[in-house]
């Protein structure tokens, strides 16, 4: 069993469980339209999605030859890797009130990008953007969760 089946079944079983819980969370009578089960519920559908994929790319690479690391920008120690990745989310805590969600989170897309690959192409810059779209309509107008505007907001 190689290392992608093993973490998809793993996380595949978490959603699952995570999902059985969340499904317990009472309603209450003041709830709004998404409930306090409903981001919860979401996020084990997700995790679901996501565990399916690895599973999926596990069996569909598992004749080819085993993976190789690269020496790459995000190929560092793992200690180094998670002090990385540590910085640009206290960076991103930092700025959001000041830039914005949306602003921020492309931002944060970018940069975790481009540290764990080490490039930035006009595709990335273009995900990026796109990504702190999507966010922002799933959780800001969909789910009606409040975001920090920034500064932009004075500006219009």
């Amino acid at each position: 069993m190689n290392r992608d089946l093993a973490f998809g079944l793993l996380g595949a079983a978490l959603a699952a469980g995570y999902y059985r819980l969340a499904a317990s969370i009472p309603q209450s009578a003041l709830a709004d339209g998404v409930g306090p089960r409903g981001l919860p519920i979401a996020y084990a559908v997700v995790l679901l999605g996501l565990s399916l994929i690895l599973i999926g790319r596990s069996v569909r690479t598992r004749n080819r030859e085993p993976r190789t690391r690269n020496a790459e920008p995000g190929s560092q120690h793992p200690a180094v890797r998670v002090v990385g990745m540590l910085a640009i989310g206290a960076a991103y805590i930092a700025l959001v009130p000041w830039l914005g969600y949306v602003v921020t989170v492309a931002g944060l897309l970018l940069a975790v990008t481009w540290y764990l690959s080490g490039v930035v192409t006009r595709t990335i810059v273009l995900v990026a953007a796109s990504g702190a779209v999507v966010f922002w309509l799933l959780f800001v107008r969909l789910l009606g969760i409040p975001h920090p505007p920034g500064f932009w907001a004075r500006l219009f």
